[in-house]
């Protein structure tokens, strides 16, 4: 792993980690084959990412992390991509979900990070089970899916509504995300798909489990700067809420992927001949790749941009507000579908060689798609979430 220390500069830990990303892309292409036909991360990429410390890049400094600002995990995350999007979209949400932790009560991070501080944590977001009060916690059942990297992890953060203090109806239902060890869920292999087919991400069973207050945590904490984790973890990134701020990420993987992509395409024009005469000189070849590669520069600097304009108004003291949650969205997701019209431009060009399991573009192509069938990174809703809240609408519908 990048030394960490005090001493050390964060541009020198964050040019380390994209040194290993960029020793490690290569690698990982030549697993991408495998990690689809297993449907999951090879073993011996997990044992890479985790020596590498590359889950740990915005994991706080008092448990060994690196507590790097987003935009680092951002690129490391698109630069990996450019080997295999499936890998590089689990190592990702292993950092995402080492930031999401340092939001969580003092006492639930010692509880992974004093055992294990390269504890692995998976998630799945969105609300589901139901939950009953008891004496010191809840008593938690229910099922769970898209929980990416699950089978490599020890501990995993699920959603839930839970009801206020004083809630009457359903509306007072608030969303929150509850911490269990691996002991206290069941994996169903339940991932077989047409993209992203190596990222493992199956449904997880949880039936009837004591979850103790301290590791349960309210999203509205998060989205006003204000959660139980940022009293001890005080970098500027533990202020950032991760629902709906956490998109350039995931963004950054799926472009990185058609990054991949646009060198695959040049360098098939470059050597490929069809009845005697090289691609490269025909024409609608040539626009297409020119197409593709100007849609993937943009993506590539509106992802970045995001994330890094996100963490200066952090490093300013702002608490993100609605208008940057619109910005933040409408970015991620533009991004993605510029790399999603770029994979699709490539792959059509590339004719019955291009069909190959074994090709690059093809998988790219597929794993793009599926990227942009997240409910995070998908246009129409995050694009109505912009349009709603810059023209002054009403968002708790949408939110």
């Amino acid at each position: 792993m990048p030394k960490n220390n005090q001493e050390v500069e964060p541009e020198v830990q964050r040019a380390d980690f994209l040194a290993e990303a960029k020793r490690l892309a290569p690698i990982f292409r030549q697993r991408a084959l495998e990690a689809e036909k297993i449907r999951r991360m090879p073993d011996e990429s997990i044992a890479d990412i985790v020596a590498a410390g590359l889950p740990r890049i915005c994991q706080p400094k008092r448990f060994g992390g690196a507590e790097l600002p987003w935009d680092a995990l951002v690129e490391v995350s698109m630069e990996l991509a450019k080997g295999c999007g499936s890998q590089a979209w689990v190592s990702n949400v292993f950092g995402e979900h080492s930031c999401h932790l340092a939001h969580f009560p003092d006492e639930a991070q010692h509880d992974v990070w004093d055992g294990d501080p390269e504890a692995l944590i998976s998630t799945s977001y969105a609300p589901s089970g139901a939950a009953e009060r008891v004496d010191g916690g809840w008593q938690l059942s229910g099922r769970w899916g898209f929980s990416s990297g699950v089978d490599h992890s020890s501990w995993t953060m699920v959603g839930v509504l839970l009801p206020d203090d004083d809630a009457t109806k359903a509306q007072d239902h608030g969303h929150h995300f509850m911490l269990l060890p691996a002991k206290d869920r069941t994996i169903l292999d339940t991932w077989e798909t047409l993209g992203l087919a190596g990222t493992g991400s199956n449904d997880v069973v949880v039936d009837d489990v004591f979850v103790p207050d301290h590791r349960i945590l309210d999203s509205r904490l998060t989205a006003q700067g204000k959660s139980p984790g940022a009293v001890h973890n005080a970098a500027p990134v533990y202020k950032m809420p991760h629902l709906g701020f956490a998109q350039p990420a995931l963004a950054g993987v799926t472009v990185g992927m058609a990054m991949s992509a646009v060198a695959d395409f040049e360098a098939m024009l470059k050597t490929r001949k069809v009845r005697g005469k090289a691609l490269a000189d025909l024409t609608n070849l040539q626009l297409r790749l020119a197409e593709a590669s100007a849609e993937v520069e943009a993506a590539r600097l509106l992802t970045m941009t995001t994330a890094t304009d996100n963490m200066a108004l952090l490093n300013s003291g702002k608490i993100l507000d609605l208008a940057d949650l619109g910005r933040s969205r409408r970015n991620a997701a533009f991004a993605v579908k510029l790399a999603k019209a770029a994979t699709q431009r490539m792959f059509e060009a590339t004719g019955g060689h291009g069909i190959y399991i074994s090709e690059s573009i093809q998988r790219a192509f597929r794993d793009v798609q599926a990227a942009a069938s997240h409910i995070a990174l998908g246009w129409d809703l995050s694009g109505m979430i912009y349009g709603r809240q810059a023209l002054g609408l009403d968002m708790s519908d949408v939110l």
